[in-house]
């Protein structure tokens, strides 16, 4: 099929296009691609309806070996096409975790903006990819550039509500009041789009009111709790399976069996709902208990927050290689995405 399609475009006098790694990268064809690149072809050189170059064309094919190859050979990742995408963000468009990080391994800058001043985490935030998203604020990404019309990522990510999106981008302090140039805050945002439920639902896993507000414990010490979330929570439940513990034994120790039994589950059961109250201003990634199939016993002892220093967070995902995507809300006057 490649030799087919080339010897058509050197029949119709396109032998430029025939030569080059356009149609190499664009069928995936990597040993074609690397005696093209051997042979001097030129790497760079944009072409096709998009005007982009073979690393493009690879990177909207999701040809992850391709791309690396053509990134190994001075493929420059920050030439935009036709509509002013570079790399990074035809990447993004399919949430292409894995291209993702091979990118931004190559030093390109986390918050290139494209023609419309679109950042490659607004990008995934619109198009709902939760593990990009983490993986760009991991990277650095500011959750507070804004585009033409003065949106910011959280302001893209309630476009279509994606509760995982803008739980990640409020937890790395995006301005839940932003407003964009005509005067719209991601409140206003979220009643607009219908995603309201999303947006108090990561409001409230990140410890705010429907409001956006702060919601304050009433309980005593709550003013040492706020001053440090994780630190507190950490401590807190460091100590707490040895409270309980030590509780239920005590009970059990000092009591008949008749009543030491039901006495002792009523306590265990006071300290672990003791815990959960506290949860439920912890931080979110801290908020869960670990629970563990055959280990019934675990839900008890463990959460989150024990493990949390020793497990990363980080994730990578199954990505699919679909069509490029439009932005269906607030285009800017012609605007033209693929």
């Amino acid at each position: 099929m490649f030799l087919r399609t080339r010897r058509i475009l050197r029949q119709q006098g396109d032998k430029t296009l025939a030569d080059s790694p356009q149609w190499a990268s664009i069928n995936n064809q990597y040993a074609m691609c690397k005696f093209l690149i051997d042979r001097g072809a030129p790497i760079n050189k944009k072409g096709g309806e998009s005007v982009a170059t073979p690393l493009q064309w690879a990177a909207q094919r999701c040809h992850y070996y391709t791309v690396h190859l053509l990134l190994q050979h001075g493929a420059d990742p920050l030439i935009t096409d036709a509509q002013g995408y570079n790399t990074l963000h035809i990447s993004t468009f399919n949430g292409n975790l894995l291209l993702i990080i091979l990118l931004l391994h190559q030093g390109i800058p986390v918050d290139v903006e494209d023609a419309y001043g679109h950042t490659a985490l607004m990008w995934a935030a619109y198009k709902g990819y939760p593990a990009c998203v983490d993986v760009f604020l991991r990277w650095g990404a500011s959750v507070h550039a804004k585009d033409e019309q003065g949106f910011t990522a959280l302001h893209w990510a309630l476009v279509k509500g994606s509760a995982g999106c803008i739980q990640k981008v409020i937890e790395y302090g995006a301005d839940r009041f932003a407003k964009t140039t005509t005067g719209k805050t991601p409140s206003i945002t979220a009643k607009e789009l219908n995603t309201a439920a999303a947006w108090h639902k990561a409001l409230y896993e990140c410890g705010y009111d429907e409001d956006a507000n702060p919601i304050v414990p009433s309980w005593p010490g709550a003013n040492y709790f706020l001053q440090d979330r994780r630190g507190f929570t950490t401590k807190f439940f460091f100590l707490w399976p040895v409270v309980l513990i030590w509780v239920t034994l005590v009970i059990l120790a000092g009591m008949p069996v008749y009543a030491g039994v039901p006495f002792g589950f009523l306590a265990a059961y006071t300290v672990q709902w003791v815990g959960k109250q506290l949860l439920v201003y912890a931080p979110p990634d801290m908020r869960q208990f670990e629970k563990t199939v055959g280990l019934s016993w675990k839900p008890l002892f463990i959460s989150n927050a024990d493990i949390s220093a020793a497990l990363d967070g980080g994730y990578f995902r199954r990505v699919s290689c679909a069509r490029r995507p439009q932005l269906a809300v607030y285009h800017p006057p012609g605007h033209c995405v693929r």
